[in-house]
């Protein structure tokens, strides 16, 4: 057994104990699993679905199709190893350089014909969650065949793509393969970004079904936007994002678009929330700019505005913009926020002083934070507020307190 093999043996047994787990949860909770909504956590499972018991089958159907082509040109298969998470097959006979490449692409053709078999099946299931596991399915075979497996091939001494891409033994064939495997690949950077591949998720089975009914809705600007923030919030961004293009196209002076923009913007960045790039940052300003009509709209662009500054390391700039967020002014009042926003707002105001050495005024402001979090029932947030506290102190070197005035007029009304 070579080094490499007993590596792919040594991974494929941890991924069949992880993969055993999941049938097992997914077989428990299966009744649940079928029944609408498709959520975020479904989705998640869906996710792993896709990988872990859907790679399986896939490996045997792309190892058959190797011994399916063998025999086609008269040769044995002396050696058929199916290791659940990957597999080869060792030939015996005579054959010329194009069957040999022809042998080599056949497991490709079976990976790409499974994905798209199982989508095909499930696609009109009654279930959404099963559509999904399909569809994901599908991308992930995509995925491997187009572009992991012929990378892995690139730099691994094994694998198919060393064969299909001989140019010395068959130029027109590698050739022309060439060319299509880079159409492919643009068809399937295309179709990915179009969010082809993506199903958004809800909390309830009648905020899918409210969603289903009235996404075709063209002339309703309020539908459109709320359309656009279900497919961000239900994991779908990039259908968020062509469709929050197409809106902006028509409604370019729409405020409540450009911070559905902004939002866009910072979930592409990947940073949960808290990478926002100056794309982002530009549309959050545009948005107040052209006035946001709730006030939790502009509180949210504010704070949007205030991570970006402390992003580049400007506390100054980013305690101005939560300052906005925190004073009353005509038409907004941070009293009409939830407690939570406000806890957030306060905690992000005490990041920025810390920012500027200002650390007693850091750490009152997370500690209002602390009291909005507690009083709004989220002690998972109180906890995490007490970190930062705890961070403000290291800083300062020293132990620090909350000053008398803090008091209860900043709870809640």
């Amino acid at each position: 057994m070579s080094v490499i093999s007993g590596l792919f043996n040594v991974l494929a047994l941890l991924y069949i104990g992880r993969a055993l787990q999941l049938v097992v949860q997914i077989a428990r909770n299966w009744a649940e699993l079928r029944q609408e909504p498709l959520t975020r956590a479904k989705q998640q499972q869906a996710e792993q679905a896709a990988f872990f018991v859907g790679v399986p089958p896939a490996v045997l159907v792309h190892e058959l199709a190797h011994a399916a082509a063998v025999w086609l040109f008269g040769g044995q298969v002396v050696e058929f190893g199916y290791r659940v998470f990957w597999g080869y097959v060792v030939p015996q006979g005579t054959f010329t350089p194009t069957q040999n490449w022809i042998i080599a692409l056949a497991g490709t053709l079976g990976s790409l014909a499974f994905g798209a078999a199982l989508w095909l099946l499930l696609r009109r299931n009654a279930s959404r969650t099963v559509q999904y596991f399909g569809l994901r399915a599908f991308r992930f075979q995509i995925y491997f065949s187009l572009l992991y497996y012929p990378v892995f091939s690139l730099f691994l001494p094994i694998g198919d793509w060393r064969t299909i891409y001989d140019f010395a033994a068959t130029p027109l064939l590698s050739g022309a393969a060439a060319i299509v495997h880079a159409a492919l690949l643009l068809w399937f950077w295309r179709a990915d970004r179009a969010g082809t591949f993506e199903m958004p998720a809800f909390d309830t089975a009648a905020e899918q079904a409210h969603f289903e009914a009235t996404a075709a809705i063209t002339g309703d600007p309020t539908a459109q936007l709320r359309a656009v923030q279900t497919l961000r919030q239900g994991g779908a961004p990039h259908r968020a994002n062509r469709a929050l293009a197409a809106f902006l196209t028509r409604h370019p002076q729409s405020a409540e678009g450009q911070l559905q923009w902004a939002l866009l913007s910072t979930q592409g960045r990947g940073g949960g929330g808290h990478a926002v790039g100056r794309d982002a940052a530009e549309a959050a300003r545009r948005a107040l700019a052209l006035g946001l009509r709730e006030p939790g709209d502009a509180a949210l662009a504010r704070q949007l505005i205030a991570l970006h500054e402390l992003e580049r390391g400007d506390g100054r700039a980013a305690q101005a913009e939560l300052d906005a967020a925190l004073s009353a002014a005509p038409g907004y009042d941070p009293d009409w926020l939830p407690g939570l926003r406000r806890a957030e707002l306060h905690a992000l105001r005490g990041q920025a002083y810390r920012r500027q050495a200002r650390y007693e005024d850091a750490y009152r402001e997370i500690g209002l934070g602390i009291d909005l979090a507690v009083a709004a029932g989220r002690e998972d947030v109180a906890r995490r507020l007490r970190d930062e506290q705890q961070l403000v102190e290291k800083h300062a070197g020293r132990v620090l307190s909350a000053p008398a005035e803090q008091t209860s007029a900043h709870l809640p009304r």
